[in-house]
């Protein structure tokens, strides 16, 4: 070949080379469906050679052979093209391939053969099995935080005093459950850290965590449910303590602690643990059980508990305020 030129022979030789690196196969048949040219199948599907003059009961298997034959023989019926999915089982592997099928046209018109091009769409099928798995749980998760709106919406309308202490209380607790749904987005739906949840919770109401709380123990990672559940429990505690606990008037210190055990069974499960120890003593009338009332109380004592098959301690008094829950493990698990 000089530098001038390019023969067919040349030509075909790059085109065949380009349909190799690209991963696509060919074939062309006469009206008879016999191979007269193939090129580039792939070496797995262990052909024995030469295909000229041989038909497609050589190259497909009886399970798909007769949907690819009455494919081409309607691309030969009707001039018009058409494509077709195929699976081939090779050594144990499923693979999938996309068959495209044009008619060959002489210049009046008739059709004279017809060509397929052989493309491995494994990749395709499976990002769009990928696919059709998250929609499925996104559709799965969308359906369950809308209950979870509309508890809350039911259950904040039926402890509010009117429209405007409903219109607060309720978009303080959308706002609560955006956040953790922000957390578990950023994972790819993990689930979020104990910790960062709770700073999640505090930060729009708060700012920056105040020197009086504290965190310690185990940053348990919770799955999805645990870490929406826990972040509205998280932003009620908090709610709660401001209005008057250790974060309000009540002074004082508050920790949240995490820490692992195993059940009577021998099953990991988390003992969450908020405490409010008070700077000052509230009267017994204002302290004992007062969490326990209203939202609030349906929230921390009832909601989140089933939400997680949790056990539940929640208990006030003049000095302190204790929540806690125990966790099962199949709502997180402990990194590292």
């Amino acid at each position: 070949m000089n530098s001038t030129s390019v023969n067919e022979s040349d030509r075909l030789r790059f085109v065949l080379a380009g349909l190799r690196s690209a991963g696509v196969s060919m074939m062309y048949q006469d009206t008879d469906l016999v191979i007269r040219f193939s090129a580039n199948l792939p070496e797995t599907w262990s052909l024995g050679g030469d295909l000229d003059g041989r038909t497609d009961e050589t190259v497909f298997s009886p399970p798909h052979v007769e949907k690819v034959l009455s494919a081409k023989r309607g691309v030969i019926a009707n001039a018009q093209p058409t494509k077709i999915e195929i699976l081939r089982d090779v050594d144990h592997e499923r693979h999938w391939y996309m068959l495209n099928i044009e008619p060959d046209m002489d210049p009046q018109d008739n059709v004279i053969g017809v060509f397929t091009t052989i493309t491995d769409i494994d990749d395709l099928k499976y990002r769009e099995t990928v696919l059709k798995t998250l929609l499925r749980e996104l559709s799965h998760r969308s359906k369950n935080l809308l209950a979870i709106i509309q508890s809350v919406a039911s259950q904040t309308a039926r402890h509010s005093q009117g429209l405007e202490d409903f219109l607060l209380a309720f978009r303080n607790r959308v706002q609560s459950m955006a956040q953790s749904q922000d957390l578990v987005t950023a994972s790819d739906w993990r689930g979020a850290e104990l910790f960062a949840l709770t700073q999640s919770q505090l930060q729009p109401l708060m700012g920056d965590l105040p020197s009086g709380f504290t965190m310690v123990g185990e940053d348990a990672y919770l799955f999805p449910n645990a870490a929406l559940h826990l972040g509205l429990a998280l932003h009620e505690l908090t709610i709660d303590s401001l209005a008057r606990g250790a974060l309000g008037p009540a002074g004082g210190t508050v920790e949240l602690s995490a820490r692992e055990q195993s059940n009577p069974d021998g099953s990991p499960e988390l003992l969450l643990t908020w405490t409010e120890t008070y700077a000052v003593r509230q009267a017994e009338k204002e302290g004992t059980n007062k969490t326990r009332n209203g939202f609030s109380g349906t929230v921390l004592g009832r909601i989140v508990p089933q939400a997680l098959s949790a056990a539940v301690h929640h208990e006030t008094n003049a000095d302190s305020m204790v929540y806690q829950l125990i966790i099962p493990g199949s709502q997180y698990e402990l990194e590292g």
